[in-house]
């Protein structure tokens, strides 16, 4: 009876400890984002009012548990610290948060399109690198050694975040 249980709810992630670095993010992750997200459904009345407001309230915890969760990451201390210090209005304009990433990495693809060709190479990777570190929380203070080594963790968090979240928003429709 419990297997079949196990088999409906389709569980992503094991709940067993193991040494997957994946699993182990996931499962941090969840940890960190169901309780904040259900406090917030406790008080959905007080943040319905304003839906912007509920928005970002929502955005900062899903951010926060995105850093909360990957602590071992330069990226992951910096986003921390910069969520701590801003108030929530603050965070549209001044973070790299994961939520906001998708955004420019879509505008700066339709602004690629009508470039000059026949930029040289070495100044087309400089410039990429460049905006590797704008994307990279944090990017901006390290050079270029560092941001190498930390936009791996980056992306593959940002693809298991994405994971998460599908799964929870298919268990919750379903």
């Amino acid at each position: 009876m419990e297997r079949q249980i196990i088999n409906k709810r389709k569980r992503v992630f094991s709940l067993q400890p193991n040494k997957n670095p994946n699993a182990l993010f996931a499962r941090r992750y969840v940890s960190h984002l169901v309780p904040a997200l259900k406090k917030i459904n406790m008080n959905k009345s007080s943040l319905k009012t304003n839906h912007q407001s509920f928005e970002k309230t929502v955005k900062h915890e899903v951010d926060m548990a995105f850093a909360l969760s990957a602590q071992e990451f330069a990226w992951s201390r910096f986003l921390q610290q910069k969520l701590l210090s801003s108030p929530h209005d603050d965070l549209i304009s001044t973070s790299s948060s994961p939520s906001e990433i998708l955004e420019r990495s879509s505008k700066k693809q339709v602004g690629e399109k009508y470039q000059d060709r026949d930029e040289e190479e070495g100044g087309e990777i400089k410039k990429r690198l460049k905006e590797l570190q704008k994307l990279l929380p944090g990017g901006e203070e390290m050079n270029m050694e560092e941001i190498l080594s930390e936009i791996g963790s980056y992306i593959v968090c940002l693809e298991l975040q994405m994971i998460v979240l599908k799964s929870i928003v298919q268990d919750n429709t379903s």
